[in-house]
Order: C-alpha cells, then sequence, then structure tokens
C-alpha cells in the first residue's frame, strides 16, 4: 500500500506550525508559562542563555499591559532535526497607557528535542 502525504516531514511541519500558534497565543494572552514550555533549556542568543531569556521576558510580559502580536504568514523549513519559521509580524504593545508598534522581519531557530519542536534562538 503507498501512503502519499505520510511522512515524517509532513507530521513535523505540523508540529512547527503548532509552535508558531502557541507562540502568538501566548504573547496575545502575556501567558509566560505557555511561552516558556515553547523554549528549549539549550536556548542561546545574541550571548542571551535560557535563563537570561526566560527573566527578560517575565519582565516585558510584566511591563506590558498589553500585547497584540499577529504573523503576516511564515514559511518553515526543515533540515533534519532543526528547522527555521520565517515570516514577517506586527506588534503592538501598550506601555503605561502608551502604544508602541513595530513590524519587522524573524527567523525563529527550533530544534526537535525529546517532547518535541523547542526554540534555540531568534527570540
Amino acid at each position: 500500500m503507498l501512503m502519499i502525504g505520510c511522512d515524517g516531514q509532513s507530521a513535523d511541519r505540523q508540529a512547527l506550525h503548532s509552535v508558531a500558534l502557541q507562540r502568538q497565543q501566548a504573547l496575545r494572552n502575556k501567558d509566560i508559562n505557555l511561552y516558556l514550555t515553547l523554549l528549549s533549556h539549550d536556548y542561546l542568543d545574541k550571548g542571551q542563555d535560557f535563563t537570561a531569556k526566560k527573566k527578560e521576558l517575565e519582565s516585558n510580559f510584566a511591563l506590558f499591559d498589553q500585547i497584540d502580536y499577529r504573523s503576516d504568514g511564515f514559511t518553515i523549513d526543515i533540515k533534519g532535526n532543526s528547522a527555521d519559521i520565517s515570516g514577517t509580524y506586527g506588534l503592538k504593545v501598550v506601555i503605561r497607557g502608551k502604544t508602541l508598534k513595530l513590524e519587522g522581519k524573524e527567523t525563529l531557530r527550533l530544534k526537535k528535542e525529546f517532547g518535541g519542536w523547542k526554540i534555540v534562538a531568534g527570540l
């Protein structure tokens, strides 16, 4: 029997898409606990390890009165046990009643670990 579209990469792509959606949900709901489940303990980017990134995120989530994050679409590039999610985004945060808007491009680097795909860089 021939099975079409049921390869491992298809399942990985679906799992990576789920990580991107969960990240969006965590940002919009200021859900630090959900956000942290998406990060690898091996996180290392721009000189920040997991512990430093966790402190930064906790501080930002506490500081922002509101976070509105929108993905304008993204691509997923899988290479073995690592993957990149790249795309454009819009971010609006409210801090002490003042609104700050950002738009740009981002690339999240993920690796496949026990327990699923986790972000290792790019935040």
